[in-house]
Formats: C-alpha cells, structure tokens, sequence
C-alpha cells in the first residue's frame, strides 16, 4: 500500500474511531500516578498531542483510560496519537483489545482491519473490512477504502469491483468517483 493510500486509510479509520468504546490492555505500564482524576489526565494527554510530543500524549491518555476516563472520547484520540507517532502496533493492541469486548462496532472493526494493514496483516485485516463494509454499506467512504484495499494491498481487482460499484451508487460525484470509474472491472464479450 502506498503511504498516500495507508494515511488515507488510517486517517479515515481514526475519523470513524469517535464512537468506538474501549478500556487500554493491561500490557503498557505508565508511570504516571494512578490517583490522577481521569478528566486532568485526557487534558494533559490532548495538550501533549497537541504540541506534537506523541510520547507524552500516550502515556497521559493510557494512564487516563486506566482511571476511568470515558472511553469515547479518549480511545479516539489515543489512536490518532498512536498513528501520528507511527506506534501502529501499539494501536493494533488497544484495538483488538476493544474490539473483542465490542464485537458488534462496525466502526471500530473498520478502525481495527485498518490498523492491521498498517502493521503489514492483510489476511487478518481482510475479515475485518469486509464485515465492516457489511456492516456500513451506507457509508461511501468505507466502501471505497475496502476496493482500494483489494486492488491495491492483495492486487484482486474482482475483489474490489463491487466495492467500487457501491461506492459509486452511495457517492457518484464523490471525490474518488473518478478513480472508482477507471477502477471497475469491464466485460469482455
């Protein structure tokens, strides 16, 4: 996959991810306090994050999901942390971890399938797309993301056609409308 095409598929996953619920594995150890209140510890995760000091903004955010923070607004942005700072299999942990207390989150399935390519798991990543994109056939975006993925990431053109075509009845002057028009498998007669 093209790093064009893995921020693209990553950033949308992180953009799906604000609805995602999750509680941090116990296998990262922060030195943080625990007694910390948990809204002082996102606060110092987000403004850690803010400045770009990735590190910081992971340990803060961890320690803040450890003490209870609402996990809806941190899990979001732990991830796009994790992805800014290219932790991909720090992120795959957290999002396995959540998603196998929440298996019915389409969003986060996606979110989790994305992260697997990341990390170079196209095999595992493909189930999860695939039911993703089952599971939010309204969404064009997710539609295009899981072609783009078949044709470029396991070079299966047939694999990715119908999610073209999909995308194309959700979005049909969408902004990669072009690209799922050249993309669509022909008939040959």
């Amino acid at each position: 996959m093209t790093r064009r095409r893995l921020a693209t598929l990553l950033g949308l996953a992180a953009l799906l991810a604000a609805g995602c619920a999750a509680r941090a594995p116990a296998a990262r150890v922060s030195t943080l306090p625990e007694d910390r209140d948990p809204a002082f510890l996102v606060d110092q995760g987000k403004r850690f994050a803010s400045i770009g000091d990735t590190v910081r903004a992971e340990q803060y955010l961890a320690a803040a999901m450890r003490a209870g923070a609402d996990e809806t607004v941190v899990m979001p942005v732990f991830l796009r942390v994790c992805v800014a700072a290219k932790h991909y299999r720090l992120a795959v942990e957290y999002a396995d971890a959540a998603l196998a207390r929440h298996p019915a989150d389409a969003r986060l399935r996606f979110l989790t399938g994305a992260l697997h390519v990341s990390v170079g798991e196209p095999a595992r990543a493909r189930d999860y797309l695939e039911e993703a994109a089952r599971q939010l056939r309204d969404d064009a975006d997710v539609q295009f993301s899981v072609a783009v993925f078949f044709r470029d990431d396991l070079s299966d053109k047939v694999a990715a056609d119908p999610y073209f075509r999909e995308y194309l009845r959700l979005s049909p002057k969408g902004a990669h409308a072009e690209e799922a028009r050249v993309s669509l498998m022909v008939r040959v007669q």
